[in-house]
């Protein structure tokens, strides 16, 4: 790797998944710098038609316009030979043989693996070892469920991640405290380590926010909230990992007649959470659906705050999201973000997982602060999430780690 800080550019090949609409902006950033030559490798193109939307929230729909996940860099679609073919579905969705050959002809300077849960990735990072073509991974996979899994779980996960795959990689470009905390949980040492983001492309929901925080009453009125309503926002799917039951069960002990709980999603859940909505009895609780990235921003604008109750979420973006509009949040202690991104009654609170009375005590927390201090919240979600756009250049790390 000598001769590596010598080149005008370093030859990198990323292989994704799918195009993730908050990982394109990275993508893009990279493809600009006169020092990397990127080649983003794609297993499958359910993000393309929908149809992961389709699958995870029970509807149709996309994110976002589909030519725009493809715009400003180089990518390519591996052909899948999966017979259930889809990123969703491990070990065996995802089965892209074709990797091997771009990795053999290539002679890339470093291949960044996203996961390790299908074979794809697997078949890649063989590829590399007998190429010798360093590798970097950059997932999100937090500490937080680790201490939790069976003795036997631990035992294999050791073996296949420590002592085969981080033990022969080059390097780990790091989402966050927790993500790290998770490689060293199975020893990776902070020298492998550089921090880069997972998600990007803050910047242009930073300056929306401006545009639809000036429409904040119009917003407001046309979905029946008053000026004088306390918006409690859910942003995600409605599944059972995501646990919007508890956020459900917390709202309804809160007597409050001007508090509106408003759940952004869809998905297996829903007609549970209906049903449930009826048999409590509780008002002033809207299922909204399933919303492209634009009609979420308009949710966020007009949100008080955001609750992300997950009972295991690796990261969290809808957080980065909100807090672009300088929404408070309050999130389980099994939410990667919270680490980074959430200072415990500064800019939010942090709850118990799973546990609704500890839930009911962060709203009630919240709902019971004084307007100056409620808005010093707001202020301190929007320093954060602009300190964390403006903290990370991406080339330089990638640069970094590679010339260690």
């Amino acid at each position: 790797m000598q001769n590596l800080n010598n080149k005008k550019k370093y030859k990198i090949a990323i292989v994704a998944p799918v195009p993730f609409y908050y990982h394109v902006p990275l993508y893009q950033k990279l493809a600009e710098s006169s020092a990397i030559d990127l080649t983003v490798y794609y297993c499958s193109d359910e993000t393309i038609h929908g149809i992961d939307v389709e699958k995870t929230y029970n509807t149709k729909g996309n994110f976002c316009k589909n030519g725009d996940l493809l715009l400003g860099y180089k990518s390519k679609f591996l052909k899948n030979y999966s017979f259930r073919p889809s990123y969703l579905h491990w070990p065996d969705g995802l089965i892209n043989f074709g990797v091997w050959q771009e990795i053999k002809n290539a002679r890339y300077d470093a291949v960044v693996l996203q996961s390790w849960t299908n074979l794809s990735w697997w078949l890649a990072f063989i590829a590399c070892l007998i190429y010798k073509t360093p590798v970097l991974f950059m997932t999100d996979s937090n500490i937080s469920s680790e201490a939790s899994k069976s003795g036997f779980k631990k035992f294999i996960k050791t073996v296949l991640l420590q002592y085969f795959l981080f033990n022969n990689a080059k390097g780990f470009l790091t989402s966050g405290l927790s993500n790290e905390e998770f490689y060293k949980f199975y020893g990776v040492s902070e020298s492998k380590m550089s921090r880069l983001y997972f998600s990007w492309g803050y910047e242009k929901i930073l300056l929306k926010t401006k545009e639809l925080k000036l429409k904040r009453e119009e917003i407001r009125k046309s979905l029946n909230v008053d000026k004088d309503d306390i918006v409690i926002l859910y942003v995600g799917r409605l599944a059972k990992e995501k646990n919007p039951d508890i956020l459900l069960n917390a709202f309804s002990k809160i007597n409050k007649k001007n508090v509106k709980l408003f759940f952004v999603g869809d998905g297996p859940l829903r007609k549970e959470i209906e049903q449930k909505i009826k048999n409590l009895r509780t008002k002033n609780v809207s299922i909204l659906g399933f919303q492209s990235r634009d009609n979420v921003l308009i949710f966020y604008a007009l949100a008080d705050i955001l609750v992300l109750p997950s009972n295991a979420e690796t990261w969290g973006i809808v957080v980065n999201e909100a807090m672009c509009f300088g929404l408070p949040v309050i999130l389980s202690d099994k939410v990667g973000a919270g680490a980074d991104m959430v200072k415990d009654n500064c800019n939010g609170f942090i709850f118990e997982s799973k546990n609704v009375n500890s839930l009911t005590d962060k709203l009630e927390e919240f709902l019971s602060l004084p307007q100056e201090k409620a808005s010093l919240f707001s202020k301190r979600s929007k320093e954060i999430i602009e300190d964390w756009v403006n903290k990370i250049d991406p080339v330089i790390q990638i640069k970094n780690i590679l010339n260690k």
